[in-house]
């Protein structure tokens, strides 16, 4: 089970008790925490929508009720309701998982084993059936391509591949299926990279003191939409 996996499993059910699950968290700290952060989520809300609803009335209340008694419980509850709510979201905001470009490098770190240098090339016919599955083809010769896989990326697959340069390998992850954005360079966590917008989605470039600028010109160049 990937991360991505596991954030819909658990994004469904944050206290999912499934073997898998349980077996992931304990090798990933970071899905360990986005868990621990939709389970406190959870809590949050249990606690705002838990309020006893008010009795019915005996015949003297009504006849002789608290002046406004009732309306300032309510009122008092709904702005815990909404206090909570806030905090809530707030928690889910700041999740760094709510970051592209760290999801990406996210991504890149659980298939760190593709970033090796290498004179070995994908077989063509794998390369253009995983661009193919999202309606790409990638011009002959274009770029040293040692590793091609369809991997799921905010609940799409995408084609992820790695390219070889002189100064070390490079991840690309082409997005069809992204938000319009401008050009975002990145450095986190020691990987530089750069985001960059294409005809359909985005494409992001990463590596580690290589040349991520150059490939994501040549990418923009040699993919054909």
């Amino acid at each position: 089970m990937n991360c991505e996996q596991l954030h819909a499993i658990i994004g469904a059910e944050p206290n999912s008790t499934n073997p898998e699950v349980l077996a992931h968290i304990e090798q990933c700290p970071d899905c360990a925490h986005y868990r621990e952060q939709l389970q406190a989520m959870d809590r949050l809300i249990y606690r705002a929508l838990a309020i006893d609803a008010p009795t019915e009335k005996s015949a003297d209340q009504v006849l002789s009720p608290a002046p406004g008694g009732a309306t300032r419980v309510w009122r008092m509850a709904a702005s815990v309701l909404v206090a909570v709510l806030v905090s809530a979201m707030a928690l889910w905001l700041i999740s760094p998982r709510e970051s592209f470009a760290q999801e990406a490098i996210t991504h890149m770190r659980h298939e760190q084993a593709s970033m090796v240098r290498t004179s070995e090339s994908v077989e063509d016919a794998r390369l253009e059936k995983i661009l193919a599955a999202a309606r790409l083809r990638l011009k002959p010769g274009s770029a040293h391509v040692s590793y091609a896989q369809s991997c799921q990326f905010r609940g799409q697959q995408i084609p992820h591949f790695v390219v070889q340069t002189e100064q070390g390998p490079v991840t690309v992850l082409v997005v069809t299926d992204a938000p319009t954005q401008q050009r975002e360079r990145i450095n986190e966590d020691g990987v530089q990279g750069v985001i960059v917008p294409a005809p359909r989605g985005v494409i992001v470039v990463l590596g580690e003191g290589a040349p991520v600028d150059s490939v994501a010109q040549t990418m923009l160049a040699a993919l054909e939409y």
